[in-house]
């Protein structure tokens, strides 16, 4: 079976603890930065793919440079912060953007997968509607939209139609 899937890295980094600051996640779109704190007071920063397929789990520079650019542009204050470690993970991307939450041809087999950057984020909602997938063996009606069949019939979900390529405008 062949997925419409990417794999790309996805990098983020972790500062020193500083006082509460934040008390939600605040994104930037335009400029693929996102950025929390944690409960020692880290501030928690990832953003921008490294923009080209890669199975590595090492980060690179240039992009946590690009990230961190764009949060300083955002909050002057990080500049200031020491910065403990950084990760990078590796994600299989979906070519729109958005999962695919379907049963597949082959019986007993059901996808979840694609998730890009929000899947941690819509966890919950997700996991309800994939476990009423293999149970009704049917697609729950909430993630109908997210089909595998989506990306042969040209109904596919990001507006924007730039799926993993964000850096196209």
């Amino acid at each position: 079976m062949t997925l419409p899937i990417e794999t790309h890295l996805l990098q983020a980094c972790v500062s020193e603890p500083i006082k509460p600051v934040l008390d939600n996640v605040v994104t930037f779109g335009a400029g693929h930065f996102y950025v929390s704190q944690s409960d020692k007071g880290e501030m928690v920063m990832g953003g921008d793919l490294d923009g080209y397929n890669s199975y590595a789990q090492r980060g690179n520079l240039p992009t946590l440079q690009h990230v961190l650019t764009e949060g300083i542009a955002m909050m002057p204050f990080l500049s200031k912060l020491k910065m403990l470690r950084t990760w990078g993970g590796i994600m299989d991307m979906s070519m729109d953007g958005s999962p695919i939450i379907d049963k597949t041809h082959i019986e007993g087999l059901y996808l979840n997968c694609g998730w890009c950057y929000g899947g941690f984020k819509a966890t919950p909602a997700s996991g309800w509607t994939f476990a009423h997938t293999i149970a009704q063996d049917r697609v729950h009606e909430l993630n109908a939209g997210y089909s595998l069949n989506r990306f042969n019939t040209g109904h596919l979900i990001d507006e924007k139609g730039l799926g993993t390529k964000t850096w196209i405008s």
